[in-house]
């Protein structure tokens, strides 16, 4: 296992300051797939791909889960123009206006959420964050009141969201042709202000431009796979007879914390659940640890094989096994080819050391979420793609063994960055296998 004594957060303001310059989207990826579609831009409103777009999370989004967003993202195909943001004057004010200048963005502001139909009815600053002029004002606000300002002075603050998001439709040349939207809201808005353009769903489409990272995405992939696998090694470190699978979690949590990073899951032993109390390691056995954690939202996905003192004879065989599969997999990952033949790599390569064992060697691609990759569409359901490798996707394949009766579970799963001739991890690999 591999020491760590990377200072993780070493590199983080340098990465803030990058997301302070515009969203970390792949741009001239995002071009080639709405032309590919036949787009004309694209309509978000769902904060992650607000984010993706602009760089920054709405934090409303984040306060009031499923309500209809109020904060919205406007890409053109025209690359002449600018991206977009549609929000509120008091988010504007109040939490984007903290990333700074922002010169490379549009922005619409309105006062009310809602849409009272007037596309041109003004908005009313009612004095929220006036000046007393008591005392000096600090950094921060002054950094709200000119960012603010700024925006006003190229734009005119609207009545509402629904006028603010049609006259930004509008002003981008956007109010006519194809518009890829995520969000009922959206549609509504449209069908109210009479657009006559066609509207078609945004979220696969967003999902090819995603599976290839741009420059600063693969940075901040690097940066939280990094952190999230030495997180999970230092669970592993931690490792003792008779911690609850719950108390392994909670390690992770920690670990991940002290690291920058945010743990969304991980699974021990088989086990995602939190309720079985009565889970503990035990001398002997064999189990994985598979934690997924993310920095600003990019995600590591790193799994590890763990023997508490002597496993059983299967259980070693097989943890060979998968490891011989990934190893055989890795070696000839390359931009062309696909998904079903990465399982078949894996599977050729136990038949041919004579393993008997059932390892399920599961492909996809990471990113802003665990599994980030388009879906075959399968009346109104995702099915599995059948996806071809191509440079800059961050590509894990699960290797876990899928028989029972083995003395444990066993799995590994790295992450690897798709080159132009091959692929490279985005994080340190060390062993496989552990035993404490």
């Amino acid at each position: 296992m591999i020491l760590d004594t990377t200072d993780w957060l070493a590199q983080d303001d340098a990465l803030l300051d990058a997301l302070r310059e515009g969203g970390p989207m792949n741009l001239p990826r995002a071009y080639e797939v709405t032309e590919r579609f036949d787009i004309d831009g694209i309509v978000v409103g769902d904060p992650l791909n607000v984010y993706h777009m602009l760089g920054y999370w709405p934090q409303i989004g984040t306060t009031r889960l499923g309500q209809p967003p109020t904060t919205f993202a406007i890409l053109s195909r025209d690359q002449r123009q600018k991206p977009a943001i549609v929000t509120s004057h008091f988010i504007y004010y109040y939490t984007f206006a903290d990333g700074g200048p922002r010169s490379g963005i549009q922005s619409y502001l309105f006062v009310e959420a809602g849409d009272a139909g007037d596309a041109d009815a003004p908005g009313t600053r009612h004095g929220m964050f006036a000046d007393r002029g008591a005392d000096p004002r600090s950094d921060v606000e002054l950094r709200r009141d000119e960012g603010t300002d700024a925006a006003l002075a190229i734009e005119p603050l609207l009545y509402d969201a629904g006028g603010a998001l049609t006259r930004a439709l509008k002003a981008m040349g956007l109010w006519n042709g194809r518009v890829a939207f995520d969000h009922a809201v959206i549609a509504e808005v449209c069908a109210r202000h009479d657009r006559p353009g066609t509207l078609v769903p945004a979220d696969n489409i967003l999902r090819w431009i995603r599976i290839a990272k741009s420059p600063l995405e693969l940075a901040l992939m690097r940066r939280g796979a990094g952190a999230n696998a030495a997180a999970v090694n230092a669970v592993v470190a931690q490792l003792r007879e008779g911690a609850s699978y719950h108390q392994v979690r909670n390690m992770f949590a920690v670990e991940s914390a002290r690291r920058g990073n945010r743990s969304v899951f991980m699974t021990v032993d088989r086990v995602s659940s939190d309720l079985p109390t009565s889970d503990r390691i035990r001398d002997g056995q064999s189990l994985f640890l598979d934690g997924v954690g993310h920095f600003q939202n990019y995600h590591g996905d790193y799994a590890r094989t763990v023997f508490v003192g002597e496993p059983s004879l299967a259980a070693r065989r097989a943890a060979a096994a998968a490891t011989l599969g990934w190893q055989a997999i890795r070696e000839q990952l390359r931009p062309g080819l696909d998904y079903a033949e990465i399982a078949a790599l894996g599977h050729a390569a136990l038949k041919k050391a004579g393993v008997a064992d059932m390892i399920g060697f599961g492909p996809h691609s990471v990113g802003l979420m665990h599994s980030d990759e388009p879906g075959l569409e399968a009346g109104g359901f995702y099915k599995k793609h059948n996806l071809t490798l191509e440079p800059g996707m961050v590509l894990s394949v699960d290797c876990p063994v899928v028989e029972v009766g083995i003395g444990g579970s066993i799995h590994i799963e790295d992450l690897v960055v798709i080159t132009a001739d091959g692929c490279e991890p985005i994080h340190a690999v060390g062993d496989h296998v552990i035993t404490v």
